[in-house]
């Protein structure tokens, strides 16, 4: 199953990037006695779910998305493309979501950004630094990718604490509607029905894996995860 119509919005990629779709192929990872995979499997929503890992070195995040979409993680290029541009062209609905930490490193690194163009403009390029380089992006990304691609994304966090380790899912929503475009012949579409959402692991080192069914093709399957209140 492909989650994209043709091919992606041609506004926001370069002439010559080129686009992988292959078929979804699980890995399932390796990992040792006290893992943070070993600790969210114990869960009862896990016994209908697995990990999937991603191959290559950094950007962790992006490959495992690249992965849901086009079967293939070799598309990270294109997603930081789609990204960037979402965030630049929509600055202020993003900017609330910027963490703290984030904040004081664009001030030293670029000075006081204001709300006005000239300081979105400053914003815009110390975020696409950022993603283009896998530094901290605190929650950016996780949403830009849900507004972006109009899906609900579950993340299942693992937190160690000084005598036992939890876990707890997030919900993350599109912050915008995006219309399709009808002079545009190329756009992304959910894969399935509804009801599909992309549920990813985030480790205590803010590595990322995904979650997928085991044994059914799409999330759509499954009951969405349940939140905390």
């Amino acid at each position: 199953m492909s989650f994209v119509a043709d091919d992606p919005d041609e506004s926001c990629i370069e002439k010559d990037t080129r686009i992988f779709i292959e078929k979804d192929t699980r890995i399932f990872p390796v990992c040792t006695p006290y893992s943070s995979i070993r600790v969210v499997m114990q869960r009862t929503d896990m016994r209908e779910r697995t990990i999937d890992c991603v191959e290559g070195n950094g950007h962790s995040l992006l490959r495992c998305i690249s992965k849901e979409i086009f079967g293939t993680e070799k598309n990270i290029g294109v997603l930081k493309e789609i990204l960037i541009h979402e965030f630049k062209e929509n600055v202020k609905i993003y900017s609330p979501f910027i963490g703290e930490e984030i904040k004081r490193s664009c001030k030293a690194s670029v000075g006081v950004v204001g709300n006005d163009t000239g300081g979105f403009k400053k914003l815009s390029q110390f975020i696409k630094e950022r993603i283009e380089d896998d530094l901290p992006c605190d929650e950016l990304l996780l949403w830009l990718t849900c507004t972006y691609f109009q899906t609900p994304l579950y993340v299942l966090r693992v937190t160690d604490l000084n005598t036992s380790t939890l876990s707890s899912w997030t919900e993350y929503t599109q912050l915008r509607r995006r219309k399709r475009d009808q002079k545009k012949k190329m756009t992304f579409l959910k894969k399935c029905s509804s009801t599909y959402f992309i549920s990813l692991l985030e480790t205590v080192g803010k590595q990322y894996f995904r979650i997928v069914p085991k044994l059914k093709s799409c999330n759509c399957f499954l009951e969405i995860p349940t939140i905390p209140s």
